[in-house]
């Protein structure tokens, strides 16, 4: 029987990240206190200010993202879901489904499904299956609803597994250069006629080219697809339309 706390979906800002950026600048500026040699003492400062402001901005984009209790993620998971078109029958997977918002608010969207949230949880990430395994229990959905270690670049699931695959803000995090064979491995478990949506950082850094990467997606023989601006939807704060944050988040849609 699991020990029920309290709802917890976390901050999608690592707070280790955070801690880190902190203590290279007081170190930083320890080191350039005691440091004789002028230039070295200049470079130090340097390299101080700029951890030092990567930390002020770090704790500005964990406040937009975590207040009132995470509103924005929840919109962002709202706003992705709104994409489905999917009758709710079925199954369905959430790849790197982290806290398990995702997989657990389609359970609740829709009462005939089952849902596979899948998640390689580790650092920098606080994430784990026992916090998606409460989360789930306390959202009334645990009995629809099952968690499971694996990798986004190996699934593992027979091709044609699920009536429906999502993702939100994972295949750019994932460590390999080349993400389309992510989305290849993500269409690979979706059955043909499923219906599938990933929100993810759809840009240059992450996927290169956009116009070349969307004319590849139609080159699949998909009966429908989609790459729409997050922000079309939804406003998202100036701080944090960063490539590395929400900057050109968009979200990539349609039917096998």
């Amino acid at each position: 029987m699991l020990k029920i706390d309290k709802l917890n979906y976390g901050n999608w800002i690592p707070r280790n990240i955070i801690a880190a950026f902190l203590g290279i600048f007081c170190i930083s500026c320890i080191v350039s206190i005691l440091i004789n040699d002028s230039i070295v003492r200049i470079i130090v400062v340097v390299i101080s200010v700029f951890f030092g402001a990567l930390f002020i901005y770090m704790m500005y984009a964990y406040y937009l993202i975590g207040k009132k209790n995470g509103e924005l993620q929840n919109q962002l998971c709202t706003t992705l879901l709104d994409k489905l078109e999917w009758d709710g029958q079925g199954k369905a997977l959430d790849i790197g489904t982290g806290s398990g918002r995702i997989a657990i608010n389609i359970a609740k969207r829709y009462p005939s499904s089952h849902v596979t949230g899948i998640d390689y949880w580790g650092n920098p990430w606080t994430y784990s299956k026992h916090l998606c395994d409460i989360n789930a229990e306390i959202e009334g959905v645990a009995d629809r609803v099952t968690f499971q270690k694996a990798s986004a670049v190996n699934l593992p699931y027979q091709d044609g597994a699920y009536d429906l695959v999502t993702s939100n803000f994972v295949f750019h995090s994932v460590r390999v250069v080349d993400k389309i064979p992510l989305i290849k491995e993500a269409l690979r478990v979706l059955k043909k006629g499923g219906a599938f949506a990933f929100q993810d950082l759809f840009n240059k850094q992450f996927y290169g080219d956009i116009n070349l990467f969307y004319k590849e997606l139609t080159s699949w023989g998909l009966k429908e697809v989609k790459l729409i601006d997050t922000s079309d939807f939804l406003y998202i704060p100036l701080a944090l339309r960063v490539n590395h944050m929400l900057g050109n988040s968009r979200i990539l849609y349609g039917i096998k």
